[in-house]
């Protein structure tokens, strides 16, 4: 498995926004994004960026402590130790108190 130093995703949210900023968990433990940029407000496009440097077992989006958090889309890029970063794209979800997004492809 190789270890993940960062990755970046730009998620556009569709018609239900998050207040506030999102945080990710990797192997358990939530964590704030490095980096931000932009609001996940409805309709609007933010850029974040972790850097975890670390080997994920599991790498999850957290879902809003309330309310919904619709997202349209996700592109998601990832810098892992001595490889070629990649990206993939993740389609809609709707998130919440209850759930969370696996990020780890």
């Amino acid at each position: 498995m190789p270890r993940l130093d960062s990755f970046t995703l730009k998620i556009k949210t569709g018609e239900k926004g998050l207040p506030g900023a999102p945080r990710y968990s990797i192997n358990g433990f939530p964590l704030d994004f490095d980096e931000l940029q932009g609001t996940a407000g409805p309709g609007e496009v933010l850029e974040v960026t972790g850097r975890p440097q670390s080997f994920p077992h599991s790498l999850l989006l957290s879902g809003p402590e309330e309310g919904e958090w619709e997202i349209a889309g996700i592109e998601a890029t990832y810098q892992c130790a001595n490889e070629t970063p990649y990206t993939v794209h993740l389609g809609t979800v709707l998130l919440d108190s209850r759930s969370d997004l696996n990020l780890w492809y």
